[in-house]
């Protein structure tokens, strides 16, 4: 498909944001281990493990926050202004926490001011994310809203499969010992480079939305008005995150615990099936412009449901061949599932005025609230119940509940 040079700065501008989110989202997955013993050491790795997490949770948790201020300048201010300042706010953090002295080196402090940096980065990114999303819907071509909305997911990917693949590279060059010591520290300062460049892109961006004149409060309209769309939308996005942050921020660990992997075979089947998700991310995205985003999700929901218990039971097997068939099916899945869900969830309110807010507050909560705690659940779950199938019954009963809410949105449609 031919896409003129200007739609593709356009594109480009839009997802740099998430590139940048995502990038730092494959260093906290890739680097939890060492993260939970340099900055919340115990005797027990799995406390030292679920500390780590609780830093990345607690972080995620700030984002609805910062989508209900970032959402409210884009839709009273304009979309450019909320891309910008979400992306500044959002990079200085990470760069930060490269600099940052370990709790071997000043105690209590190091987790503390850890967390608060993953607070401020939760903040800009709740804005982000869905400013983005929003700018890529609106300025799309006529029916292929899918394909702009799925750009952002795809620019998230390619963070991802770009944090993985350096810290591989890094761990393979500089062995375990030097990672743990100073090399972890590399990668955070990396992520300026990604900044600067976000910055460059945004700079000239070209913005044709007219913000409104009324002083009216977009996101207490949207409670007040289109309460019903706002939780079923939210019920579909957090089904649909609870398996996106499962494969690629919880799925190393699991793979090392009950999988028979080890870190170097189980991070090479994570960045694998992130850089699948960056081609079939596209790819589930043209269909559903082809036959309807919520006939697609609703499709996606239903084989997840099935599916997923018997893949896991797959993984279970620690054999590496069967592992890579079983992320890869999970990984087409969830690309079927979450493609559509940016441009449906864009064009759920005919209001062209509440959209960001709606958008960002939707995505931001799944994304943050339950999207966020997938880790650290999944790491609890697996503990307290000794059963390594716990993540797969939780995607279970959400794919579940995805579909559920799929079938009162399409009554919903005119």
């Amino acid at each position: 498909m031919h896409i003129h040079l200007a739609k593709w700065r356009i594109i480009a501008a839009g997802i740099i944001g998430n590139v940048i989110e995502y990038y730092d989202f494959a260093l906290i997955g890739f680097l939890a281990v060492i993260m939970g013993q340099l900055f919340f050491p115990s005797n027990d790795p799995f406390l030292s493990l679920l500390g780590s997490f609780g830093a990345f949770a607690a972080g995620m948790v700030m984002r609805p926050i910062g989508a209900i201020f970032f959402g409210h300048i884009g839709d009273r201010i304009g979309r450019k202004h909320a891309l910008i300042g979400s992306l500044v706010m959002m990079a200085l953090p990470t760069f930060l926490i490269g600099f940052l002295p370990t709790y071997a080196q000043i105690g209590i402090a190091a987790p503390v001011i850890l967390v608060g940096l993953r607070m401020i980065q939760g903040f800009s990114v709740g804005g982000e994310y869905a400013s983005s999303i929003v700018y890529l819907v609106e300025e799309s071509p006529q029916n292929h809203q899918n394909l702009y909305g799925s750009f952002v997911s795809l620019g998230a990917k390619l963070g991802m499969a770009i944090g993985a693949g350096f810290c591989g590279i890094l761990l393979g060059y500089l062995g375990e010992e030097s990672m743990l010591g100073w090399g972890w520290r590399i990668p955070f300062w990396g992520s300026m480079v990604l900044a600067l460049f976000g910055v460059y892109l945004r700079r000239h961006l070209t913005d044709n939305y007219e913000a409104p004149k009324t002083k009216e409060i977009p996101i207490l309209k949207i409670i007040k008005h289109h309460r019903r769309e706002f939780w079923l939308f939210l019920a579909l996005a957090s089904a649909i995150w609870i398996l996106y942050y499962t494969l690629f921020i919880y799925m190393p660990v699991w793979l090392q615990t009950y999988g028979g992997l080890d870190k170097t075979a189980s991070s090479s089947i994570n960045t694998y099936s992130i850089a699948l998700g960056v081609i079939f991310i596209p790819i589930m995205a043209i269909v559903a412009d082809r036959i309807g985003s919520l006939h697609l999700m609703r499709l996606s929901a239903i084989i997840i449901t099935i599916s997923i218990i018997p893949i896991f039971m797959l993984m279970g097997l620690q054999n590496i061949y069967y592992t890579l068939i079983s992320v890869s099916i999970m990984t087409v899945l969830l690309c079927a599932f979450q493609a559509p869900v940016f441009a449906a969830t864009v064009s759920a309110i005919s209001v062209h005025n509440y959209r960001a807010s709606f958008t960002a507050v939707i995505l931001g909560s799944a994304a943050g609230i339950v999207g966020g705690s997938t880790p650290a659940l999944m790491t609890a779950l697996t503990k307290v119940t000794a059963q390594p199938l716990s993540p797969a019954f939780l995607i279970t009963v959400f794919a579940m509940i995805g579909w559920w809410a799929l079938n009162k949105i399409e009554k919903l449609s005119p």
